[in-house]
Formats: C-alpha cells, structure tokens, sequence
C-alpha cells in the first residue's frame, strides 16, 4: 500500500503571509495538527504545526517543560496569543520539511514520521501539494489491509 491510497486529498495550506491568527483558526476549523505552507506559485515551502504555534504564542516555555514548569494562566496567554498572532507563518514554520511523495510505501513513511517525530506531513507530486498524511490515517490504513487480507472481524477492543 502507498500514502496515495491513504492520504487526506484535502488541498487546505497556508500562504506564507498568513497570519499566525488565521493558521490558528483554520487548525482548530479543521480539526487539525498543521498545514502545508506554499508559495505565490503552489510550491510547498515548509509546514506549520501546532507546535510551532506554540512556539510562537509561548516562547522559552516548550523547551523548559520539567517537573517544576507551570503553565501561564489564561488571561497572560490570549495576551500572547493576540502579540503573536499578527506575525507570518513563514517566521515560524518549519522550512526544511519533510514531504512524501505519493508513491511511496506506508511502512517507509510510517517509519519516518516516528523517527523524526512528525505527526502530520504533506504529500507531493512534483513539488506541488496533492495530500496531507497523518500517523491516525496510517494507522487506518494497516487496519484496513489487514482485514483486506482475509481477516473477518475486528479484534476485540477495550477502551479505559
């Protein structure tokens, strides 16, 4: 199986002008981790995580998260949110992204995203954007080839 086969088609990006404000409300919109950042002509440029946002909005605080970290309360973060969220999508993407080219296999994207710890990543055909992949979308998809492959019922499940 190949990320084409699972990926989102959903073309959703950013512009690199976007304001941090915007990215914000299209992520919680779309119920989302991150968008793919592309240029005036299409080309993917980098992509905006949430953690990136939160980087932006909250900085020094994600890179101090021990035992002792408190969170600032609520009244000192939408300050944060509101200084932070007129800047650009570009100052705080990440430029060097990975991206996955459509054809290539589940178990080899699978593999990357843990490694380099990436929860969501653009797929691309050419350099222009034709999905998003999510690690929740691979795991549907081996669930999915698994039963494909002969398997009658799903295993048995216990939430706690």
């Amino acid at each position: 199986m190949v990320v084409g086969d699972i990926m989102d088609r959903d073309l959703t990006s950013l512009a690199e002008e976007t304001s941090l404000l915007e990215a914000i409300s299209l992520m919680a919109l779309h119920d989302t981790s991150g968008f793919p950042v592309v240029n005036s002509a299409d080309r993917i440029v980098g992509f905006l995580s949430e953690k990136d946002v939160l980087r932006a909005v909250i900085p020094g605080y994600l890179g101090h998260m021990d035992e002792s970290f408190t969170m600032p309360d609520v009244a000192k973060i939408k300050g944060m949110v509101k200084r932070a969220g007129h800047d650009l999508a570009r100052d705080y993407m990440t430029k060097n992204c990975i991206a996955f080219a459509e054809d290539e296999t589940i178990s080899n994207v699978m593999i990357q995203m843990f490694k380099k710890n990436i929860r969501r990543a653009p797929v691309i055909r050419e350099g222009m954007l034709v999905g998003t992949v999510d690690r929740e979308e691979i795991l549907r998809g081996f669930v999915r080839d698994n039963f494909e492959d002969g398997e009658t019922e799903a295993p048995a499940m216990s939430a706690k």
